[in-house]
């Protein structure tokens, strides 16, 4: 099959295309870090900022600030993110963090270690 110089233009303006439009459908992620300060563990994770609801033990439950699965933190960090990312971590006990690019670290709970068994992340962008 010999392809024209024509056809092989389109071919690679489809692809491109289709590559773009894969892009505006996958959601930018932002990585966010708790650290426990008491203890000295922290672990790094990506939330898709799609505006969701994630519960804090289903994305920290197995890593280093998690004991049997329950999530212990100190502070919150974002370190990879967008300029137009804004996360909030919250529960029902009056815990409201909130990180975006002009606030990227926040003490939980004025350096106490907070359970965040029944907290949440959400970020958008």
């Amino acid at each position: 099959m010999k392809l024209t110089g024509a056809a092989i233009l389109l071919l690679s303006c489809l692809s491109t295309a289709t590559l773009a439009d894969d892009h505006k459908h996958k959601p930018d992620t932002a990585t966010i870090q708790l650290a426990n300060d008491q203890s000295g563990a922290n672990a790094n994770v990506a939330v898709p900022e799609n505006g969701k609801k994630y519960s804090i033990e289903s994305l920290w439950g197995k890593t280093a600030v998690a004991k049997k699965g329950r999530v212990f933190a100190t502070s919150a960090q974002l370190v990879a993110f967008q300029q137009h990312t804004h996360c909030t971590i919250f529960d029902h006990d009056h815990l409201h963090a909130e990180l975006d690019a002009r606030k990227t670290w926040v003490s939980l709970k004025d350096g106490k270690v907070v359970n965040l068994d029944h907290a949440f992340v959400v970020c958008d962008d």
